[in-house]
């Protein structure tokens, strides 16, 4: 049996645990939510190891799964806070078990309309859920009993606890953990997302122009390749874009790497479907 896949049990954890705070009307910092959802959902030996920035690898790991959310436009980072989109209430609801969750966040399905009422509150205790998306997902309905549990734990705790190496452990771990791999490694210096903002009206209308959340200009991170990347089928044309870090203009690159410089420029003779590649250490994209 494939070991439990933690990291995508917060990531769910997450998204609920905002819908309920944004139901209650309390605001919360995303490092305290993030810690919430770890509260729930306790890091084994593994995911409690530090990587060298001092940071819990489990942690690290969440804040790079939050992008997944971005993209799917259950979540959007903005400066003041993050917000969890009426879509992205609804998945939590529509979706109790987190593996349909995640299936349905990485394969677009979309999300069931849910009944008259809002939920409240965010269920307790996510399930166990697959990385990969396999296929969308039928409707699926609210325990009540989940809302009651999350109203319960943050009356108990509001307050998120510190995020260390000495949280709880549990005995789950694989006899044979895998060692750091490079990928791993390099989600250390990487950050929560990164998308393009530019003129790309012809693809998407009024939505398209120099947007700063809109979904389908989401970079992915691809551990692999270690670069951030994104594909879109253009009509031909010139375009003008920059990258946006982070969901907001605090932190943008220009041509050649450099924050807050010159437009970059893409000129199509016909209609292309381009791939576009950013390397976050060289701040640079490339395009293919």
């Amino acid at each position: 049996m494939a070991p439990r896949n933690r990291t995508n049990d917060r990531l769910r954890m997450t998204l609920a645990l905002l819908a309920a705070h944004q139901a209650a009307g309390t605001a919360v910092a995303p490092s305290e939510l993030m810690a919430q959802a770890v509260a729930q959902v306790p890091f084994d030996a593994k995911e409690a190891e530090l990587l060298s920035g001092g940071v819990p690898r489990g942690f690290k790991a969440l804040t790079t799964a939050t992008s997944k959310l971005v993209k799917a436009g259950w979540l959007v980072k903005g400066r003041s806070g993050w917000t969890a989109t009426d879509e992205g209430v609804r998945a939590v609801h529509a979706f109790t078990d987190s593996e349909q969750f995640v299936n349905a966040m990485i394969s677009g399905a979309p999300v069931p309309e849910t009944a008259a009422e809002a939920p409240a509150h965010a269920p307790a205790a996510p399930e166990q859920l697959g990385e990969e998306a396999q296929a969308a997902q039928a409707d699926v309905a609210v325990d009540p009993t989940d809302v009651a549990q999350a109203k319960t734990a943050l009356a108990e705790d509001p307050t998120p606890p510190d995020v260390t190496p000495t949280l709880e452990v549990s005995d789950s771990e694989p006899e044979h953990a895998p060692t750091d791999t490079p990928a791993e490694e390099a989600w250390h210096d990487q950050p929560q997302s990164v998308a393009l903002s530019g003129d790309f009206d012809p693809l998407f209308g009024e939505a398209g122009h120099w947007s700063s959340d809109l979904r389908e200009l989401q970079f992915v991170w691809e551990p692999t390749e270690n670069t951030w990347k994104q594909t879109l089928q253009l009509p031909a044309g010139t375009y003008q874009f920059k990258i946006l870090v982070n969901g907001s203009w605090d932190e943008n690159y220009g041509r050649f790497g450099v924050r807050d410089g010159a437009n970059h420029e893409l000129h199509l003779l016909s209609d292309t479907s381009v791939t576009f590649r950013f390397d976050y250490a060289t701040k640079d994209i490339e395009t293919s």
